[in-house]
């Protein structure tokens, strides 16, 4: 049976398709400037492929120690880890993990919330967003599966379970392919920095070695992606948020410096990132 949100799916992606090749047939006609060195082809590689891809932008094996460096990825271990040791994890009839392992997961540090760390109550998932976002992504994987309040290892999670770098993998391809990046940020705009995410990283792997105005980066994701200028009341605020404040950081792939509310966030890229991915 096909359902109204199948449908919305489908229309939203078969709609996202459109525009994308929109600006790569405009490009190939020679009225987009710049996509930053990058052909059509490659552009269009970025959006539909990472990170099953090797051009224009490798993923490499790191070592376990590493990927700790990944603050999302060691989130997502843990709850894996639970399902090895106990089979299934409960869920509350909301399909929302317990308060308990909310708790356990905020309590390993890796993602702090400045609200939490004010003295806000951490009662339920939905008041730290990185851990709710960290249950959606292994939700959405191939790795786990939901079952009526509980959730549970697939035959792929238990063979992937000990290999963080196919752990990691799969999560960016739930991010960057399945994933609302609209989630918790009141912003308007559902396309802002989920429309080609990728093509963020390679302008950050390109200039990221020193610390740079999060606005540099807005500039030339906008100049790309023109159309997405007027999607937002503020894009270059909810493209900041979403690619920098939020999931960049989460991944372990920027140093965010919160400057002054006035002046703009300043972002450089970690040693993560560069061991993580290289430029073909």
């Amino acid at each position: 049976m096909i359902h109204i949100n199948d449908l919305e799916n489908f229309e939203e992606e078969n709609e996202l398709r459109k525009e994308i090749e929109k600006r790569i047939e405009a490009h190939n006609d020679g009225t987009i400037v710049d996509f930053e060195g990058l052909t059509p082809v490659q552009m269009q590689t970025l959006h539909y492929d990472f990170p099953n891809i090797e051009d224009p932008i490798k993923i490499h094996r790191l070592s376990e120690n590493q990927l700790k460096e990944c603050p999302l990825l060691m989130q997502v271990r843990y709850l894996i880890n639970k399902m090895q040791e106990e089979e299934t994890i409960k869920l509350t009839s909301t399909g929302a993990i317990t308060t308990d392992l909310v708790k356990e997961i905020y309590g390993l540090g890796l993602l702090k919330s400045e609200l939490i760390e004010l003295g806000y109550k951490l009662y339920k998932e939905s008041n730290a967003p990185s851990v709710s976002i960290t249950r959606i992504l292994l939700q959405l994987s191939s790795l786990a599966k939901k079952r009526k309040n509980t959730l549970s290892l697939t035959k792929k999670g238990k063979e992937l379970a000990d290999d963080s770098n196919a752990v990691l993998k799969e999560i960016l391809s739930v991010l960057f392919h399945k994933f609302n990046w609209g989630y918790f940020d009141g912003f308007k705009s559902e396309n802002i920095g989920k429309i080609n995410p990728a093509y963020s990283m390679y302008l950050l792997k390109k200039y990221g070695g020193e610390k740079r105005d999060a606005q540099f980066y807005a500039d030339r994701y906008f100049m790309a992606f023109p159309h997405l200028i007027t999607d937002d009341l503020n894009p270059y605020k909810c493209y900041t948020v979403r690619t920098f404040e939020r999931y960049f950081r989460y991944l372990g792939f920027v140093e965010v410096d919160e400057n002054d509310f006035l002046d703009p966030l300043s972002v450089k890229k970690t040693s993560f990132f560069d061991a993580l991915f290289s430029i073909e």
